[in-house]
């Protein structure tokens, strides 16, 4: 295996390495959501003790629970009995930041499934070229065998390039389905709490 890394070239280390960050920011963003989950299991109780009035319980609960939803609602709860226009500011400034903590890394693991082809076929261009170059410098005489040994190993980079792309695309896909869903459940309960605590 270490063989044909050092026979792609070395357009071979960036794709390596954007394979560690994809795999390094997926289990970090796995991480975020499994703990955001969590915290979002507890909104409807939360919510519960705001419709019944007991708002010391509901704050005492939202501060416990981790995640966006807990977040806003927790600041819904602590400017609570203000008007209505800023409870909302208050709300949505929390939910701005709770949404931009939701799709960190993602925009890098994206990027890293976008160029992880182009780089490959990079690589495998110059390769290319190189095989080709030596042909026309040994006056068209070449051996056809040393000609498609210089051409498959070109094209070594463009499968590994395609081998970063696939994977870092199929996370990106579940990742970000995963933030729009908390981005959703947490626009849903800071509604209805600006609803409730705002006057």
């Amino acid at each position: 295996m270490w063989d044909l890394f050092i026979a792609g070239g070395p357009l071979m280390y960036p794709l390596l390495i954007g394979s560690i960050l994809v795999f390094t920011f997926s289990c970090e963003r796995t991480i975020h959501f499994i703990r955001a989950s969590r915290g979002c299991s507890a909104a409807p109780d939360i919510h519960a003790s705001i419709e019944n009035g007991q708002l010391e319980e509901a704050l005492q609960r939202a501060r416990q629970s981790p995640g966006p939803v807990a977040a806003v609602l927790r600041t819904g709860l602590l400017h609570a009995g203000k008007k209505r226009d800023e409870l909302e500011e208050e709300v949505v400034l929390t939910g701005n930041l709770e949404i931009k903590r939701l799709n960190r890394n993602l925009h890098l693991i994206e990027l890293i499934s976008r160029t992880a082809p182009l780089v490959g076929l990079l690589g495998t261009v110059l390769g290319m070229v190189d095989a080709f170059r030596n042909v026309a410098g040994s006056g068209g005489q070449a051996d056809p065998a040393i000609l498609a040994g210089g051409i498959w190993e070109a094209l070594l980079t463009t499968a590994a390039g395609l081998s970063v792309a696939l994977p870092a695309m199929i996370l990106h896909h579940f990742l970000e389905e995963k933030a729009n869903s908390l981005t959703f459940s947490m626009k849903h309960y800071a509604n209805e709490a600006i609803k409730h605590l705002g006057t």
